[in-house]
């Protein structure tokens, strides 16, 4: 039986650093994989499921951070699954520029 993939947006292999601050504590991860959508980072501090975050991360075609609210998806082995809130214009065109040098 063939594999159902829901997502709405292509993921996209990367690996740079991410600030996570929640409510009351601010943690470093990496992000593994991203899409218009969201990123699934990798860091050793838990997220709570359901939780909103706030996300700042450098694109390699920007010149300044991206900051986004998230909200944590799912778990698995110090991985989240974190779907983005509201993009600026600027950081949909720095996402852009990352998946078309990813071969997208």
């Amino acid at each position: 039986m063939p594999t159902i993939n829901n997502r709405a947006h292509e993921r996209y292999p990367c690996n740079f650093p991410v600030t996570i601050r929640g409510e009351s504590r601010q943690v470093e991860g990496t992000a593994i994989n991203i899409s218009l959508g969201g990123m699934l980072v990798q860091c050793s501090t838990v997220l709570v499921f359901g939780s909103t975050v706030k996300l700042r991360f450098r694109l390699p075609a920007m010149t300044s951070d991206t900051e986004v609210d998230a909200a944590v998806r799912w778990n698995k082995d110090n991985a989240y699954g974190l779907q983005f809130g509201s993009l600026r214009a600027r950081d949909v065109w720095g996402l852009n520029r990352l998946f078309e040098k990813s071969g997208g």
